[in-house]
């Protein structure tokens, strides 16, 4: 059986410019293949992770009426039999952290705009997605505190800033008026362009009374330690917690929109990558037509002296393999450190194209995913197609006639 590797490998060379030039496209299509589902995974996974982070979190924990109708008088009590869950499943979870997140009118002497009050723990918040760190002036809001802080275009569409004060309009915990003048303490700039332009932060208790509704959350966020666990930790919680009252819902239940998009849009992208394929996989399939009509009498020589189809055909078959996995394993080498560099370096775009993206929520960068899936995927899909093009070679010498190859 060692014999088959090594005579595959020298029929290889035996015409190099045709192995090179056949494993040169494998190499080419596998780096633009790599390439092209990198951006777009990339792509989505920072939109999710911006999303998850800033928005829904991986776990959310809600009244079971919230989601339907999203309102303060739907807002869940956090005492402590949910308390003791948390604690139960703390080896699991990485941070949770309280929210309230409801809509108010935000006025100035001149504007009036709806907004989404977003009433936090500022440790747990910080935590949760290092917000602090964004502020572009003023300080976070600070635990129990008054001040608050405004993205920072919605400061912009008010045309206030830090020390300016506004005035909150809105409805409460069991129809109660939330009304409240408030002195702007910071300002924080948003990846999210939506939440950019219409969100103002208050500390946890500041929001609950505001909108009258002490020791109550429109939300719990949990942070599960591995993301990849998150449908295990909700069902471990789901089956402890008091269905009637709450829900336990997963970032993939509440982004489906999301996700649909992202669906339909990387479907585009494998028809590119599908197209790139089939090219190698002619290429491939040429190559082995030529191999087999210019070696039609040495296979039948061979077979005359004593050598088995069988035998044959395998050193056939490896030759084809070999091509594949060279061409695949060297593009993927080149795409390595092609990938590493703009993960860390992500794409930076401007002019229409930035505006473009922004309009659509999405940061206006090309960020890199360097998942290792992208690039197993497609050495995967290179040996698939170097298994169906090494069958045609099997298949010919199986049928190959040897007596009237010899007599040509």
């Amino acid at each position: 059986m060692m014999l088959i590797p090594r005579l595959a490998w020298r029929n290889l060379w035996r015409n190099r410019r045709r192995s090179l030039i056949t494993i040169s496209s494998v190499f080419f299509a596998v780096i633009l293949a790599i390439f092209f589902y990198s951006i777009e995974k990339g792509t989505y996974e920072g939109m999710i992770d911006n999303m998850v982070r800033y928005s829904t979190g991986y776990i959310q924990i809600q009244d079971v009426l919230f989601e339907e109708e999203p309102s303060m008088d739907h807002s869940m009590l956090f005492d402590g039999r949910i308390r003791g869950i948390l604690d139960k499943y703390s080896d699991d979870i990485s941070l949770y952290a309280p929210r309230i997140q409801h809509f108010a009118l935000a006025a100035t002497d001149r504007t009036t705009r709806g907004v989404s009050v977003m009433g936090v723990d500022p440790e747990k918040e910080s935590a949760l997605n290092d917000i602090s760190s964004r502020l572009t002036g003023g300080r976070f809001v600070s635990a129990g505190g008054n001040d608050i802080v405004l993205a920072e275009g919605l400061a912009g569409i008010l045309n206030v800033s830090i020390g300016d004060s506004i005035v909150l309009l809105g409805q409460g915990f069991q129809g109660a008026t939330a009304a409240g003048i408030y002195r702007i303490g910071g300002i924080v700039g948003l990846n999210i362009p939506e939440m950019n332009n219409g969100t103002i932060y208050m500390s946890l208790e500041a929001a609950q009374w505001f909108y009258a509704a002490d020791n109550r959350l429109t939300s719990l966020i949990i942070m599960p330690g591995d993301p990849d666990k998150t449908d295990r930790l909700a069902e471990s919680i789901r089956s402890e917690i008091d269905k009637e009252w709450y829900r336990v819902l997963t970032w993939e239940h509440m982004l489906q929109d999301l996700i649909a998009m992202m669906q339909f849009d990387m479907a585009g992208t494998f028809v590119m990558i599908g197209i790139l394929y089939m090219i190698i996989a002619f290429g491939l399939l040429g190559t082995t037509i030529t191999m087999l009509l210019e070696r039609k009498k040495e296979f039948a020589v061979l077979m005359a002296l004593g050598m088995k189809r069988r035998l044959l055909a395998m050193v056939c078959f490896a030759e084809s393999v070999f091509i594949s996995l060279i061409g695949a394993a060297a593009g993927i080498a080149a795409a390595i450190p092609v990938i590493a560099y703009f993960y860390h370096n992500p794409i930076q775009l401007s002019g229409g194209l930035a505006e473009t993206m922004l309009d659509y929520g999405f940061e206006p960068i090309l960020p890199l995913s360097a998942d290792p899936i992208v690039f197993i995927s497609q050495a995967r899909i290179v040996v698939v197609l170097a298994l169906f093009a090494g069958l045609f070679p099997v298949y010919s010498i199986f049928h190959l006639n040897v007596v009237s190859e010899k007599q040509k």
